[in-house]
């Protein structure tokens, strides 16, 4: 867990953000360091007994308690300490009922580490600690919780999953990726700028899949830690835009994927990596097809689909290289879709190659449209929101200048001072601030956002028909 929290808070710490921290449960304070435990936490079991547990000094979160150990090493080194309280009375746990410490537990020191680090404009409270440790799912726990070694296999189970979902125009980019509901409240508690970034995963309804994070209190998964290092990096940058935005998440599941864990050896290799859909992949494998080359499918999707057909002798099936191969230049799975999986259904079906060779022919042609179109709204939009931030940086420096020429003038006038324009009359110079150019360079930053959303909403009208009309 040290390393892990090390890493974590230098990746919130180079974005930039300084001064988030909280006196007590309110307030900001400079930057404070993440502590590390000096010994394991010696209540990380429940146990009945103690009479010394401390916790915060507020009845709601009564059941939230800390172990003197963990207090001392985690929490007395920080800016909160002045909120916790030897717990007694009303708010003290009941001496026969066993209690775990709950500093102990994965989700909340992850909380804690956003607190001290990430924590801008005074957002979260040292209540955030509490609320983190008082999540309980309606599925339960995330079944990975329980792993104790990076040799065991993910646990799966039946239950509603989350994935991904661009908030604009509902797509699930990573359908191959899901996190479990008590894993995914954690994280929407702790980053609430993207909060709506996830959904469940389509088509609705429980389903055996597993948790893409292991948050066991047993051992430091590493790739939990530098999925939630993208994460933190996502809710930074979120919270710059005004606006929720995981594209670094979502690029970086791409490009890394999980490395193979428990299985016996002699097994069939896994899959480089998640389905890379329509975003350009320059790292995974995909099989191809004889005289269709750019019909190419990721190793996930041609397991779906073409291996079962390969299993019951389809022809078609046959024309695909049996070994995935990385692509000299990027490529895009072309079989990943609803729609797409029927133009081949209906292949098999006939017999239909050129059908088939026409389908794929039309939408790749359409995809690099798409493509180029959207990179280019992106990118214009992008350039718009930096000159539009550049003159709210140039108003508020105008203000403080009109504004101190207005009180400069109110002094001249008050000592009788002013500019003589003839013997009978001297010109005193007016208090009232003038605030026309602030007033212009706002405007000028208003009409570069207008035209920055302008962008970004043609963007999503191009990305809407590809997923209407194409994927």
């Amino acid at each position: 867990m040290r390393r892990f929290l090390n890493a974590l808070s230098q990746e919130l710490s180079s974005a930039g953000l300084r001064g988030y921290g909280a006196d007590g449960f309110a307030g900001q304070l400079p930057q404070a360091q993440v502590p590390q435990a000096t010994e394991p936490c010696p209540r990380q079991q429940p146990q009945a007994g103690h009479q010394d547990w401390i916790g915060l000094n507020d009845a709601r979160f009564a059941a939230f308690n800390v172990c003197p150990t963990c207090y001392h090493s985690l929490v007395r080194p920080t800016p909160y300490a002045g909120a916790f309280i030897t717990k007694g009375g009303a708010i003290a746990p009941p001496p026969n009922v066993p209690v775990r410490c709950d500093m102990s537990r994965f989700w909340v020191r992850i909380a804690g580490t956003v607190l001290l680090t990430m924590n801008q404009g005074g957002r979260h409270d040292i209540t955030l600690l509490a609320r983190v440790a008082g999540i309980r799912a309606q599925d339960g726990e995330c079944p990975n919780a329980q792993l104790t070694s990076a040799r065991q296999p993910l646990a799966t189970s039946q239950r509603t999953w989350y994935t991904i979902q661009d908030p604009q125009i509902g797509a699930q980019p990573l359908q191959g990726w899901t996190v479990c509901a008590a894993c995914l409240i954690s994280i929407q508690t702790c980053c609430p700028a993207i909060a709506t970034s996830f959904a469940p995963l389509h088509p609705p309804g429980p389903r055996d899949s597993t948790c893409a994070f292991v948050p066991s209190d047993a051992y430091d998964d590493m790739r939990s830690g530098e999925m939630l290092q993208q994460v933190g990096g996502c809710a930074v940058t979120s919270g710059l835009l005004g606006r929720p935005d995981v594209s670094q998440l979502v690029s970086w599941l791409r490009e890394n994927p999980p490395r193979p864990r428990g299985g016996l050896s002699g097994s069939s290799p896994a899959p480089s990596g998640l389905c890379p859909r329509n975003s350009p992949s320059t790292t995974l494998r995909c099989h191809t097809m004889r005289r269709l080359f750019n019909f190419t499918v990721c190793e996930q999707c041609f397991a779906d689909v073409i291996q079962p057909d390969l299993a019951r002798g389809v022809e078609l099936a046959r024309k695909f290289d049996m070994a995935p191969n990385a692509m000299p230049s990027d490529f895009t799975c072309q079989l990943y879709s609803d729609r797409m999986r029927r133009v081949w259904s209906e292949a098999v079906s006939t017999g239909d190659f050129e059908h088939l060779r026409q389908k794929v022919g039309e939408r790749r042609a359409k995809e690099r449209e798409v493509q180029m179109t959207t990179a280019r709204l992106e990118q214009q939009a992008a350039v718009l929101r930096i000159q539009a931030r550049t003159q709210e940086h140039l108003a508020i420096n105008a203000m403080s200048v009109e504004a101190n020429q207005a009180s400069n003038n109110i002094l001249v006038s008050g000592i009788g001072g002013g500019r003589r324009v003839d013997a009978w009359h001297v010109e005193v110079p007016s208090g009232v601030p003038d605030f026309s150019q602030t007033t212009q360079l706002n405007n000028q930053a208003a009409m570069l956002k207008l035209q920055a959303a302008q962008a970004e909403g043609e963007a999503r009208m191009a990305q809407e028909e590809w997923r209407q009309y194409w994927e």
